[in-house]
């Protein structure tokens, strides 16, 4: 593979990886892309800094052989499956839930919009339980869980 296409699988898979909300992972990451692009320090939560960081490190070949190894470890360490941490999205989830849960009024359509919400967090959490974050989950992971568990047992007690 020439340089040029090697530089862009390079760019396009990590930033694919990045998007999959590994933290470990991504701060690894920031590490590379604060040494590789000469910045004070990379910020892995923004796209657009990632984007700009990702293309001044890929021309360099040190950096490119780097990133390389890194989204090829994410890659081998996630065994591929590229569910996106399921604790990204848990926090709104949770929010949803409760929010309509302290209504005033809980109308079957409430209960029901209620219903879709759990059914959609209980099979990203089933698609990502062989996930690092799952598989060996933090206090914040598992904090998360705890008040998502909560919100889902008193949706299922109005059922």
């Amino acid at each position: 593979m020439g340089e040029p296409a090697a530089a862009s699988k390079v760019h396009v898979m990590v930033s694919y990886w990045w998007s999959r909300g590994d933290s470990l992972a991504n701060h690894h990451l920031g590490q590379i892309l604060t040494r590789a692009a000469g910045v004070d320090e990379a910020d892995i939560t923004d796209p657009q800094s990632i984007d700009r960081a990702l293309r001044i490190a890929v021309a360099d070949p040190a950096a490119l052989a780097e990133l390389d190894e890194w989204w090829q470890m994410v890659e081998t360490r996630r065994a591929g499956n590229g569910t996106r941490n399921p604790g990204l999205g848990l926090d709104q989830s949770i929010r949803y839930l409760t929010d309509r849960l302290d209504a005033t009024a809980i109308t079957p359509e409430v209960l029901g919009e209620c219903r879709r919400q759990i059914a959609a967090v209980d099979q990203t959490i089933i698609s990502a339980k062989d996930l690092p974050e799952l598989a060996r989950p933090d206090a914040e992971m598992l904090d998360l869980l705890g008040r998502y568990l909560e919100a889902r047992s008193r949706v299922l007690a109005l059922a």
